[in-house]
């Protein structure tokens, strides 16, 4: 590659999801999504979906959950925030995503690890969580 080449790349459309069942009045949990080695990924919108012991739901009848999270990229060792912080925050419905300031990078082979925590009174929550954004593919 000559010096004022610039490396190329493919976007390819992906989604990660990450999903928490009956996450307990006042209980955590820890998961992790292990980005692919194929290529790095780029976060562009977030998006959550919780149910209460999978009950329908309507527009009406939408569930927001009583949680917070904390999301650390392990591949830079920081966490995105400063303090855990309300999922309806950071991250939107499927019709109406929250979309990132800044497209967030994750490195090929690294981990992103998500802690949510439950503060409702009573309520038992099944949580999914997606990270909608691209594949980034060099070309060789």
């Amino acid at each position: 590659m000559e010096q004022n080449d610039q490396p190329q790349f493919i976007k390819d459309f992906f989604v990660y999801e990450i999903d928490f069942d009956a996450l307990g009045n006042g209980a955590s949990a820890t998961s992790n999504i292990n980005i692919q080695a194929d290529s790095d990924f780029v976060v562009q919108k977030m998006t959550y979906f919780a149910d209460i012991s999978e009950a329908v739901q309507t527009d009406s009848s939408r569930v927001i959950p009583l949680c917070t999270i904390q999301i650390t990229d392990t591949g830079s060792g920081r966490n995105l925030l400063d303090n855990a912080a309300p999922i309806p925050n950071i991250f939107g419905t499927g019709q109406i995503p929250f979309i990132l300031p800044n497209p967030k990078l994750f490195v090929a082979r690294s981990t992103v690890t998500f802690t949510v925590a439950n503060f409702s009174a009573a309520t038992e929550y099944n949580l999914r969580l997606s990270l909608i954004g691209y594949k980034k593919f060099r070309i060789q």
